[in-house]
């Protein structure tokens, strides 16, 4: 009975500490320009920036959702999920000095995270009326994201706010943005 236990323990910190990673490389990497003299000369370092903050936003911050796209076409809204296996490999190099259950764990939370935040950012922003589209769960975070859109300082998580609770920057919605969201069909 202890090992179940542990392991749902686990799995719940694993998604805790996913949701401050998230948290904080969209609100520090992609919604603040790089300020340090060095940062502002790497080219990644600026390239993530643009591609969220003037971009991403700028295509959806009037209009949350167009229409769908084929797939390969996507890959503003969508998470690479190699990409994520590799940058969460240090992360689990230090768990394994605190328990290698976690260091185990965290690979599959970033690979959960991934697939769910994928889905769901998607049918977000290119609608297709996925299983999901109309779970309450799904259309919390939906709204939750809206909210982002409009005030980009606020709601930096997408499939998991846990982040944002605990850094307290949750957005609270005004009379005109839950009007907005029920006009985008999200309220």
């Amino acid at each position: 009975m202890w090992f179940p236990m542990q392991l749902a323990g686990w799995f719940v910190a694993m998604v805790v500490l996913m949701s401050i990673i998230e948290h904080q490389v969209h609100a520090r990497l992609m919604h603040k320009a790089p300020r340090h003299f060095f940062l502002k000369r790497l080219a990644g370092r600026r390239k993530i920036f643009t591609s969220h903050a003037v971009k991403h936003h700028g295509q959806y911050r009037e209009h949350f959702h167009d229409e769908p796209v084929p797939s390969g076409e996507d890959r503003g809204i969508r998470l690479n999920l190699a990409e994520g296996l590799l940058q969460a490999a240090p992360v689990s190099a230090i768990l394994c000095c605190v328990s290698p259950t976690a260091a185990a764990m965290f690979p599959a939370v970033v690979c959960l995270h991934h697939v769910i935040w994928n889905q769901i950012h998607l049918e977000m922003h290119k609608p297709e009326g996925r299983f999901f589209a109309r779970w309450a769960a799904y259309r919390y975070v939906a709204r939750h994201h809206f909210l982002h859109h409009r005030h980009p300082d606020k709601n930096f998580n997408v499939a998991f706010p846990v982040g944002d609770w605990l850094f307290s920057t949750v957005a609270v919605p005004s009379a005109a943005d839950r009007l907005a969201m029920e006009e985008a069909g999200i309220a």
